[in-house]
């Protein structure tokens, strides 16, 4: 796009928090947008700004509001400036935003992207107080103008391309909204997710990373039925995608063909996400989990039996109502058991629309001093075994894919091995999108440091 046109269009602010589907979203609505506005980086550039928010924690649900408050004294000195919420706390709240925040002009459900920009459009016309929050089918032949056009600008567009393959949820764990926020279960025709890949990956793409709430009961609601097997068979065959990662899988659903694949398939990266959540089975009963510690480990040994070098992350939730010393010890001893190259932990959250807020008393909850300290505890376990499991690298020479500059010291290329962790490279001039080869020369807890040894290009993963 030339200089002149690109200064021409309005500015546009995205905010995103919680999760990949979110941040998917938010790629939906600035390519919705893109033929009028600019992303920029800073709020102070933007004619609109769009909140993306998430409802899973409180704390998300408290930033968003939080960030919402801050944007009071810049609507004040541009009155033009057009305030958007979504996610799934805008479809959880709907109109009680607006009333809360008199200067948000419009709230978008999660079922209802493709009117973003007809409510900008009428946001600048002077129509305040929109909200859209009914549920909508989208997928009915997803719109071309949600996926990013060739030569064209496409925004917040990198090589490691998001592709939604399934909206909402049918599990029902006690502690989650996600099923009230995102509605039941839908797959994406095998079809369109094919082709969205494959569109990604002749702009650039390298990495593919499949997203839904359950990625693993994939397929299930279409007739005829496509399992998530045969649907990475297919993305498999695209010509010039070098990884394939998908988030999250649920261990109820894990099934033999599927550890299969793990042997199988070079292009699927040597790493996998299981939520864990507790390692105690009274808890996981709580919880509604559909699974137990026994066939947690089950799937662990056979995951790495099919794949030896498979890094395993991981969801822990700390301070589940009801949860004793007993149980929280339990997760730790399946945490060691496991040995989790990382984990994503937090203390257990009351959300609406859960039947555990509609289950346990006040009297249930875990005081939050004591959830606060057993948090810490946990956290300082996989920081030692994060710390371990990358120190085990030193002196490897691994496979990198260039995501980009290091945010914070702009000479240090940014990348990541197979097994998703994240890599600082230095040596050569690798541009984003090149496997390389880097030698490991350190490691922290939080990732790992090397030099390039080979910039050339590698034909598939090294396993």
């Amino acid at each position: 796009m030339h200089q002149e046109s690109e200064e021409a269009r309005s500015g546009l602010f995205v905010k995103t928090f919680g999760c990949q589907m979110n941040e998917y979203d938010s790629e939906k609505v600035a390519t919705l947008l893109s033929s009028d506005f600019r992303t920029v980086e800073d709020p102070k550039d933007a004619e609109v700004v769009f909140i993306n928010t998430c409802s899973v924690r409180q704390k998300g649900e408290q930033k968003a509001f939080s960030l919402l408050g801050t944007l009071k004294d810049l609507k004040r000195s541009n009155p033009a400036l057009v305030i958007g919420v979504g996610g799934c706390v805008a479809q959880q709240e709907g109109e009680a935003i607006i009333q809360r925040n008199p200067d948000v002009d419009f709230v978008v459900g999660t079922h209802n992207l493709s009117l973003v920009p007809s409510l900008v459009r009428g946001a600048r016309s002077g129509l305040r107080r929109q909200v859209a929050v009914d549920y909508r089918d989208e997928w009915e032949d997803l719109p071309d103008a949600f996926l990013p056009q060739e030569g064209g600008d496409n925004p917040l567009y990198s090589v490691r391309a998001l592709v939604s393959i399934q909206r909402g949820c049918n599990k029902r764990c006690s502690f989650c909204v996600v099923p009230t926020t995102r509605g039941p279960e839908v797959s994406r025709l095998s079809e369109e997710i094919v082709r969205e890949a494959a569109l990604k990956v002749r702009l650039g793409a390298k990495e593919v990373v499949l997203l839904g709430q359950t990625v693993n009961s994939y397929g299930r609601d279409l007739s005829p039925r496509v399992s998530f097997d045969a649907l990475l068979r297919k993305l498999s065959e695209i010509e010039g995608l070098k990884r394939i990662r998908f988030t999250s899988p649920h261990p109820a659903d894990v099934k033999p063909g599927f550890i299969k694949l793990y042997g199988e398939m070079p292009q699927l990266c040597r790493h996998i996400h299981l939520p864990l959540q507790s390692g105690s089975d009274r808890i996981l009963k709580l919880m509604n989990r559909n699974y137990r510690k026994q066939r947690f480990l089950e799937i662990v040994d056979q995951l790495k039996t099919a794949c030896p070098d498979i890094a395993l992350t991981s969801d822990i939730i700390v301070g589940f109502p009801t949860e004793t010393r007993a149980d929280f010890e339990e997760t730790l001893d399946v945490m060691k058991q496991v040995e989790f190259a990382s984990s994503f932990s937090f203390k257990y959250s009351v959300r609406p629309n859960t039947t555990a807020k509609e289950d346990f008393s006040e009297a249930d909850l875990v005081d939050d001093a004591e959830a606060g300290m057993r948090l810490q505890e946990l956290q300082a376990i996989q920081s030692n075994l994060s710390e371990r499991i990358n120190r085990a690298k030193v002196g490897k020479t691994l496979e990198v894919l260039v995501e980009g500059r290091n945010k914070k010291l702009s000479s240090l290329m940014r990348g990541r091995i197979p097994e998703n962790t994240l890599t600082e490279l230095q040596g050569g001039s690798p541009e984003p999108g090149e496997l390389v080869l880097a030698r490991i020369d350190r490691a922290s807890p939080h990732g790992l440091k090397g030099t390039i040894v080979s910039s050339e290009a590698i034909d598939g993963p090294r396993k």
